[in-house]
């Protein structure tokens, strides 16, 4: 009889305790680099697979000769501006990319999306580099590129 109460007590204590352990297993996931193209778009983005969470995308049009760089959370950008700059960075190259923001009128989270040439300079040390940074509004985001399919981004993306 005694030991009825304490399974009792003890069965809800371990069900939370187990569905507290999964839920954490699921949080730890890692972003991981993933490489998908369409007939018409190519994309490479730094996320938790299978979920909402991207770091950073880059995309492009195929054979269009550029490549667009889309990061959904950038900080230190003033409330309705709407063109920033921001730096990009990798190894000893660095760009300002010229890009517009949203800003999330639910959260007041701003995102950011620039377009470089295929071509420029930053990109050829991006691919030599294992991260790159992108700076902007006192904010220094840096993204790892180990792993990442960049050289295969960027032969969709080169025009023809």
């Amino acid at each position: 009889m005694f030991s009825g109460r304490i399974d009792m007590l003890f069965r809800p204590l371990s069900l939370s305790l187990a569905a507290c352990l999964l839920a954490g297993s699921a949080a730890a996931q890692e972003r991981q680099w993933s490489l998908d193209a369409s007939d018409q778009d190519a994309y490479l983005i730094f996320g938790v697979p299978d979920s909402d969470d991207v770091g950073v995308s880059l995309w492009c049009p195929i054979r269009q000769g550029v490549v667009n760089i889309f990061v959904p959370e950038i900080a230190g950008v003033e409330p309705g501006k709407t063109e920033i700059t921001a730096a990009l960075a990798a190894d000893d190259q660095s760009a300002e990319v010229s890009g517009k923001t949203e800003q999330d009128q639910d959260t007041g989270i701003s995102n950011f999306e620039g377009q470089i040439r295929v071509d420029d300079p930053i990109v050829a040390a991006m691919l030599k580099a294992d991260r790159f940074h992108l700076k902007s509004g006192g904010e220094d985001m840096v993204f790892p590129l180990i792993e990442a399919d960049l050289g295969g981004l960027v032969e969709l993306c080169r025009k023809d």
